[in-house]
């Protein structure tokens, strides 16, 4: 996603696909190949990797680092499932700063959560896509490092606030169609007060913990995002999605009529024996049955097996020549009377997102050495949301490289494993990182 500038709304695969698309728990990737199938992420910038960048766009002059926070961490976490047309995730992207006190005491943390909680499901053969959920935002206030303040601030949460509100998605990608869409709409989220631990109220009316001035709420203003891929080359952008159940029904209807069949001729044929032959001849039936089912069981399994195979193998004989265009557009509303968690955090009356705002994007992918490596670029034009700040150009960059099978002795079935590299560059601003994953 980072390599193709976040422009990810019209692809919204796997589980980072919620962060641009609600639609994204319900849409199957080409690699997926059974009627359960699963995905987990996990990132993490590390302490100080933004220090002296601009990390929000506030503008030229706030290139360097605060005074009163420190030791940002910034993690994603998420987790997906399908089952058949059905699928649901769950992420959350986590920001945590360590707040010191200005007037002595003990520092505080500070956690900013934004949650997605999405559910979605494909009709029309999985050529439409349609996902409903909920994005939530958390704000924890707790004592750093569980130490008691002289000033009576106690171990643990001392304020917590959290607020959620719907969002909605969808994709459309027409089976063998070299283009697809995406959009999504995401409602306001206000986070209110849940509960404080020993938090004071001074003679001004203010409360506080230790130094820190506490929220009214918090905010997530609403956002409407929309994208469009297109892909030339023999590659397919859109191949059909086979269901493992559809595919195995005609053998699973054809055993379940057998046996169907059976049971009403062993049922005519004990009522038809003389009464003290029944009992008799109902256990050889019976034990009859069992072997034969048995013997489908085994046939439905081993049907079911080549069946994996030839899907499979579907997947592994495309053509993997591809050149894909993406583009997106992020539109984000206003925020009445709200100031930037940094100017919290700095006591600072810093107005931020008191005018609606659009972000466009693209990014261009390719293979360029086929089967071995992929690479990405793209770049996006970052709006500011701060009253002093100005728009900034970012570009990106990312490639995957196939690496070698491995199963971590036991712990995966055998994988080929890649690892990939991105990097987002701005005036002010520079983020990179490294991934490790499956090759697909």
């Amino acid at each position: 996603m980072t390599g193709l500038a976040g422009a990810y709304t019209a692809i919204a695969e796997g589980v980072e696909g919620a962060a641009s698309n609600a639609a994204a728990p319900a849409a199957r990737e080409p690699f997926s190949h059974h009627w359960f199938d699963y995905d987990l992420s996990a990132g993490l910038s590390f302490p100080g990797a933004f220090a002296h960048t601009d990390f929000d766009n506030r503008g030229p002059a706030s290139a360097t680092s605060s005074t009163v926070f420190g030791q940002f961490l910034y993690l994603n976490l998420g987790a997906q499932v399908q089952l058949g047309a059905f699928g649901a995730s769950t992420t959350v992207d986590l920001q945590q700063f360590t707040v010191a006190p200005t007037t002595g005491g003990n520092p505080l943390e500070v956690q900013l959560a934004r949650w997605h909680m999405l559910a979605g499901y494909s009709v029309l053969g999985d050529q439409l896509v349609l996902g409903f959920g909920f994005r939530a935002l958390t704000l924890r206030i707790s004592a750093a490092q569980n130490l008691v303040s002289s000033t009576n601030i106690v171990t643990g949460g001392l304020f917590t606030m959290a607020g959620l509100a719907p969002e909605a998605g969808v994709l459309y990608r027409p089976d063998h169609a070299p283009w697809r869409i995406g959009a999504t709409v995401r409602a306001p989220v206000t986070a209110r007060k849940l509960g404080t631990g020993n938090v004071t109220t001074g003679d001004d009316g203010v409360t506080r913990a230790g130094d820190l001035v506490l929220p009214e709420k918090a905010v997530l203003p609403w956002e409407i995002e929309v994208g469009v891929a297109v892909q030339a080359g023999p590659r397919p952008l859109n191949p059909t999605w086979i269901n493992p159940h559809d595919q195995e029904r005609p053998v699973r209807d054809a055993i379940e009529r057998a046996r169907a069949a059976r049971a009403s001729a062993d049922q005519a044929a004990i009522l038809a024996a003389p009464p003290d032959r029944r009992e008799a001849l109902q256990k050889e039936l019976e034990a009859r049955e069992a072997h034969v089912r048995e013997v489908e069981d085994a046939r439905l399994e081993a049907e079911r097996d080549r069946l994996l195979a030839q899907r499979k193998a579907r997947y592994a004989n495309w053509p993997r020549e591809k050149i894909l265009f993406v583009a997106s557009v992020l539109v984000t509303g206003v925020n009445e009377d709200a100031v930037a968690v940094e100017g919290f955090l700095d006591h600072q009356d810093e107005r931020v997102g008191r005018r609606v705002t659009a972000m466009p994007r693209a990014g261009i992918e390719s293979e360029p050495i086929v089967g071995w490596l992929r690479m990405r670029g793209g770049s996006y034009v970052e709006p500011s949301r701060f009253e002093t700040g100005t728009m900034r150009q970012h570009f990106t960059a990312g490639a995957d490289v196939k690496l070698f099978p491995f199963d971590a002795w036991g712990i995966f079935a055998p994988t080929i494993w890649r690892a990939s590299f991105a990097v987002d560059l701005a005036p002010r601003y520079a983020n990179w990182g490294f991934g490790i994953g499956a090759w697909h």
